[in-house]
């Protein structure tokens, strides 16, 4: 029978260490009802009540759609985000506005804010200008949409959906105008773009939390996905230690 070394005992008390870490971990966060949000989702609400009480217009940028970067699904998002707003503010003074630099993002987002209309049976007031295509590519649409930041009778502007570096342009002019600017990028080069300037960000899987709200469920993904990065920070400090003790080649 083999006797175990020091090394292997220095091994198996670092793995218990890590599982109860991790266990109170959990337990502590299902005795938390209330889960902490990141602060983009409740900037958005700020928006909604700025954009009603000051009969201001809110902007909505939805990004390249498919054709971004790196397209996929999760570029989309926007247009859940869109759909909230929209039936949020039908009867403010003035009408949301969203912009898109893709024309079948344009198209789906007109046929959004249609329906956001005709749910509380007020058809009549849907204008097509409310969803505008400001050009067929990110600098296009770039170039298309400054003009409407300019504009003093905005409460804000929230982009969410896929955007470039290069956007950060929208950051310098709203700051310059004093307007609430909102980023949700589903590109990583563009949430480092965002991240030091003064616009409220999402990073990483943050992205998703506007366009899907603060279900329960959605709480446990993100604290799974936390859970998770725990794990394999713990898994590499822990094969650093035993390469060091000689126990690994």
């Amino acid at each position: 029978m083999t006797t175990m070394s020091r090394t292997d005992l220095v091994a198996i008390a670092l793995i218990l260490l890590l599982s109860l870490v991790i266990f109170l971990t959990q337990l502590l966060g299902k005795i938390k009802k209330n889960r902490q949000t990141p602060q983009v989702y409740d900037r958005i609400d700020d928006l909604m009540h700025r954009s009603s009480e000051e009969g201001k217009s809110l902007l909505i940028g939805l990004g390249e759609g498919l054709g971004g970067m790196a397209g996929g699904i999760g570029d989309l998002a926007g247009l859940m985000v869109e759909r909230a707003l929209v039936n949020r503010v039908v009867f403010n003074d003035q009408p949301a506005q969203s912009f898109s630099a893709d024309g079948a993002l344009a198209c789906i987002s007109q046929l959004i804010v249609h329906g956001a209309y005709e749910n509380v049976l007020a058809s009549e007031l849907f204008r097509p200008e409310y969803n505008q295509l400001t050009g067929i590519n990110s600098f296009i649409g770039l170039t298309g949409m400054l003009p409407e930041i300019a504009r003093s009778e905005n409460a804000g502007m929230v982009l969410i959906g896929s955007y470039r570096p290069e956007n950060v342009i929208v950051c310098d002019l709203a700051e310059r105008q004093r307007i609430p600017l909102i980023v949700a990028s589903s590109s990583l080069p563009a949430q480092a773009a965002f991240f030091p300037t003064s616009a409220e960000s999402a990073l990483g899987e943050d992205y998703y939390l506007p366009s899907v709200g603060r279900q329960e469920y959605t709480q446990e993904s993100l604290s799974i996905t936390n859970s998770i990065r725990v794990i394999i920070t713990a898994a590499l400090v822990l094969a650093a230690l035993l390469k060091l003790f000689g126990v690994l080649p």
